[in-house]
């Protein structure tokens, strides 16, 4: 039963994470792929999670509590795209267009859903990774439930700490599967284990196909044909030196997310706005990422602020001229990043401890 409540709630979560991610795109008034779309709505939901419970973490509040404020505002959030995407009409946010066109086309994306459930199977089944990360942050998870704390007492050995580790506590990834397992009773090791990890498989993918069509100028057969190649090298190619390690065995960790879903993400919007920096919808896609980019993974707290830096400086070398308004929003992009940095550093030198 609790297997299949894990179904359910993926089920909710993926509509969820549509609906945000189209009120998203009709806000900024652009049309991505629905795949795009479903990776912005997770992004916003992690974002405005994050807004919420950091406070809440930080100040020792009760699980629960942060529970029902969660569920409140998510059905503010839930009503508000409700109204923004419906208010107008029926216009289409996806881009549109016939993605069965030939008898050639649906045999391509045939064996594209087949890679996918594959490697979903892959991630489920053959999962074996049982080590002390996953003692650690499942058992976070667990105790949370139990105790109706947050990262108040240790994972491993459950022993109550003399204070916050914001290695852990700066994110609010954990604590979403935790406020998850206690409104619905379900464990929280089967929400985290296979349904976030089937949700980072499915995510991983929907990164790649999105930037595929970007790359292949929106050639549904080409990109059908790339998605499916990198599912079958991930699968066939699972060492310890490559990110299929994360994706195939420790998919239901935070920093699998970000190998797979944060990083990719962040990598094909630059690509965008290395091809136009000035279109306001790049930066604002971009954003949100960056902003969420924590809230998902500790892990990306330097990579994303250090991706995006890269990017303006090799843009700037490459125009060969001072771009005030790239160097502007890039900054802009690297600030949430930047601010959690600096609140670590000042945690890690004593400057700032958090007692329990």
């Amino acid at each position: 039963m609790q297997v299949i409540g894990s179904i359910g709630i993926f089920m909710l979560s993926i509509a969820v994470y549509a609906l945000l991610g189209t009120a998203f795109c009709r806000r900024f008034r652009f049309q991505p792929v629905l795949p795009e779309v479903i990776c912005i709505g997770f992004f916003l939901y992690f974002a405005a999670f994050q807004i919420v419970a950091l406070p809440m973490i930080l100040t020792r509040q009760r699980l629960h509590t942060l529970g029902v404020v969660w569920i409140l505002v998510l059905c503010v959030m839930i009503a508000a795209a409700v109204f923004f995407v419906y208010a107008g009409g029926r216009r289409h946010t996806a881009r549109s267009g016939s993605f069965f066109s030939d008898k050639f086309t649906r045999l391509l994306f045939a064996l594209m859903a087949a890679a996918v459930l594959c490697e979903c199977a892959s991630a489920v089944l053959m999962q074996r990774n049982i080590g002390w990360d996953f003692a650690y942050y499942i058992g976070n998870m667990t105790t949370s439930v139990a105790t109706d704390t947050m990262y108040v007492y240790d994972g491993s050995s459950g022993l109550m700490r003399s204070h916050l580790d914001l290695r852990y506590a700066l994110s609010a990834f954990y604590m979403n599967t935790a406020c998850i397992s206690q409104l619905t009773g379900i464990s929280a090791l089967v929400l985290q284990k296979y349904m976030m990890g089937v949700l980072c498989v499915l995510l991983t993918n929907a990164v790649v196909y999105s930037f595929a069509m970007e790359v292949f100028h929106n050639d549904r057969k080409k990109t059908a044909v790339l998605v499916t190649i990198t599912i079958v090298l991930t699968i066939f190619w699972d060492v310890y030196d490559t990110t299929a390690q994360f994706l195939l065995l420790r998919n239901y960790e935070a920093k699998s997310y970000c190998a797979n879903v944060v990083l990719p993400m962040v990598c094909y919007l630059l690509y965008r706005i290395w091809k136009g920096s000035g279109e306001r919808k790049n930066w604002a896609e971009l954003f949100l990422v960056a902003f969420a980019s924590v809230a998902v993974s500790m892990s990306s707290l330097v990579l994303v602020p250090a991706m995006i830096g890269i990017m303006l400086l090799a843009q700037l070398l490459a125009e060969q001229k001072w771009d005030a308004m790239l160097l502007r929003r890039g900054i802009y992009c690297m600030l949430p990043n930047v601010c959690y940095l600096v609140v670590y550093f000042a945690s890690t030198r004593g400057w700032l401890i958090v007692e329990v």
